[in-house]
């Protein structure tokens, strides 16, 4: 059975309804607390430099300030090195990529004027910036066939290290 209100009763309903209001015992819905993010420190890449020794060919980035949000990893299986943002194919020698993503990236006073793409040696065939976007830098390193690297920086340091 159901009820219809009449006018007067409308009027009661939201007389009421504003008082509630009024008296703050009806509020909005909260919005979600914030989650607090960890600061870390920008940095800006000031060189990248080979090193090949008996053991392998190391690949060295060196920051402004320590690196603390770092991730090296291959890339799966059959995917291709991209460009950051656009998404676009990058060429790069190699059969296996290493992706070297370093987040926390300070694209507003970037002043890296090095090569952009360098020569590799031995099992490493180039090293290639994927770019800049969104506050992370994006390097690849193709190699010859995946094998096993080393992340040497250990923990966070200015200088960003995998040996291959």
């Amino acid at each position: 059975m159901s009820k219809v209100l009449s006018r007067n009763g409308f009027r009661r309903l939201a007389a009421t309804g504003a008082a509630l209001l009024a008296l703050g015992a009806v509020a909005a819905p909260a919005a979600a607390a914030a989650t607090p993010v960890a600061a870390c420190t920008p940095v800006v890449l000031k060189k990248v430099v080979t090193s090949p020794d008996s053991t392998g060919v190391g690949v060295a980035f060196t920051y402004s300030a320590t690196v603390t949000e770092k991730n090296i990893s291959y890339l799966p299986a059959g995917e291709k090195p991209t460009q950051d943002g656009s998404g676009d194919p990058i060429a790069i020698k190699g059969n296996a990529f290493i992706r070297v993503i370093v987040s926390c990236y300070n694209w507003t006073q970037d002043t890296y004027r090095g090569p952009k793409r360098l020569p590799g040696e031995g099992a490493v065939k180039e090293i290639v910036l994927g770019g800049t976007f969104e506050g992370q830098q994006t390097w690849y390193i193709g190699v010859d066939r995946k094998r096993a690297y080393d992340d040497l920086s250990r923990g966070a340091s200015v200088s960003l290290k995998v040996k291959v």
